[in-house]
């Protein structure tokens, strides 16, 4: 499992992985008051996705993409 450290303080920023890669998170709102959290890598070594609702510590995402599937987990910094 990849984790994906977030500065729950901040809205759109820049996350460190622990594979010591790097990625962006990007905040909208959405039309239902939810929050759309998108994270996104560059390269191909992970996929990138999006949440909707709350990011809490700890949260486990798991995507699956054509490369495969990929298990992340979110905890704040």
């Amino acid at each position: 499992m990849l984790t994906i450290y977030v500065d729950p303080k901040k809205q759109n920023q820049v996350v460190q992985l622990s594979d010591q890669d790097r990625g962006y998170l990007s905040v909208q709102p959405e039309t239902d008051g939810a929050d759309r959290y998108t994270f996104t890598f560059t390269g191909h070594a992970h996929p990138s996705f999006w949440h909707e609702g709350a990011l809490t510590d700890g949260l486990e995402e798991t995507v699956r993409s054509i490369d495969g599937t990929q298990k992340y987990q979110i905890l704040f910094r």
